[in-house]
């Protein structure tokens, strides 16, 4: 099957003029309640119940800052006191890794009712989507549409942001074929009881810029491990039989075991933060005091048993934003994502890696920058500044 980049097409548009807008966009699809009364050419159509099979549908989230419901100009905070995000990540990558091979589509509508949706939006929800090699049936809202149609300066202007971040990313479709770079392994089931749990770890892991590879239970025997430098046993139960063998080999070879009490016997070598941690060969094995029940507090101790030295990246004025690492087969190229959740400009952001690249290029809606890594505490650091939505910066060893 092509790649298929989806757009919904308006009810409202009976004019085959209004096919105008699609020109200059990868866009080779249509969605929609019905087929537009006149003939779209080259364009299928898909209605929006019966979508394409061996695609993973999900309906999503709108991407942004929530806004607070009591103060105008505010946001809701979450439990950190940052304000709270409203994200696909999870919901993606969670789809990814429960049927791997097939494309996600996010459904996602843009709010409805009173609520203004900021123009600029509809570039994010489009880059987010694209950055976790998933797709968003692009879809215009009531007020986005009237803008295009009296064709004003701000509607032309934004559209074009979208069909410039569905272009850059078929500029770069190797992006696509390349795989999460992370030191951290998460193994869940994530269905049932755990499935709660480890879809807010999914969520709320980018956040915190804490890179991860999610992993079935059914898969982890045949996955390899090696790669990594911690396993987040995320199931209520900590592993049994082979599983649990595998697990412990890789603690013994120097790795980092995350598991719930039960995977290791005797006393702990040492307490770190809600921790025990158990000397097993070259590595480590760490026991949560308590069950886990705060999906906050289980990615806050996961980072800090990891440490910023052996996570992937790190993200200097990265608030209200997500981060998402992939690497080339070969290891020798990777590109850093960076969604911006906020309206406006980030503040200037710096990203840090311990692996040595020697090239960086920064690329957002806007324009496309070389920049020069220096030399940082943890390896390199690279200088992204400033952006709106959306940047990628793209690496070379």
């Amino acid at each position: 099957m092509p790649e298929l980049i989806p757009f919904r097409w308006p009810v409202e548009w009976k004019d085959a003029s209004r096919l105008e807008i699609l020109k200059g966009t990868p866009i080779n699809c249509l969605v929609g309640d019905a087929p537009p009364p006149f003939s779209t050419g080259d364009l299928a159509f898909f209605p929006k119940d019966q979508l394409p099979a061996g695609i993973a549908v999900r309906e999503g989230t709108w991407p942004r800052v929530l806004p607070a419901q009591t103060k105008k100009d505010a946001a809701e905070a979450g439990a950190t006191g940052a304000a709270w995000v409203d994200s696909n990540a999870g919901l993606i990558r969670l789809a990814q890794t429960m049927e791997p091979g097939k494309p996600v589509w996010l459904t996602t509508l843009p709010p409805g009712g009173k609520e203004v949706v900021p123009l600029e939006e509809f570039a994010r929800a489009v880059a987010e989507a694209c950055a976790y090699r998933a797709r968003w049936i692009v879809a215009l809202d009531g007020p986005f549409r009237a803008e295009i149609e009296k064709r004003s300066e701000a509607g032309l202007r934004e559209w074009k942001r979208v069909a410039a971040a569905l272009n850059l990313f078929e500029r770069h479709s190797e992006w696509r074929n390349w795989e999460p770079a992370a030191a951290l392994a998460v193994v869940s089931d994530f269905e049932g009881d755990n499935k709660l749990m480890a879809e807010e770890f999914l969520i709320l892991a980018p956040r915190r810029h804490l890179a991860y590879r999610a992993i079935r239970k059914a898969d982890a025997g045949k996955a390899t491990l090696s790669g990594f430098k911690a396993i987040l046993w995320l199931d209520g139960a900590p592993p049994a039989g082979a599983l649990r063998d595998q697990c412990l080999e890789f603690a013994q070879a120097g790795g980092l075991l995350i598991s719930p009490r039960g995977v290791v016997a005797g006393d702990p070598s040492e307490t770190f933060f809600d921790y025990q941690i158990h000397r097993l060969g070259k590595g480590r094995v760490a026991v949560p005091k308590e069950a886990w029940y705060d999906p906050f507090l289980l990615v806050a101790g996961v980072q800090l048993l990891i440490g910023n030295r052996d996570n992937v990246v790190q993200v200097w004025n990265g608030g209200s934003m997500n981060s998402h690492v992939l690497a080339s087969e070969k290891n020798d190229r990777a590109v850093a994502h960076l969604i911006h959740y906020s309206s406006g400009r980030s503040q200037p952001v710096t990203l840090g890696f311990s692996k040595p690249y020697r090239s960086a290029r920064v690329c957002t809606l806007d324009s496309e920058k070389v920049v020069r890594p220096v030399r940082g505490g943890i390896g390199i650091e690279v200088p992204v500044g400033e952006f709106s939505g959306y940047a990628a910066v793209e690496l070379e060893a």
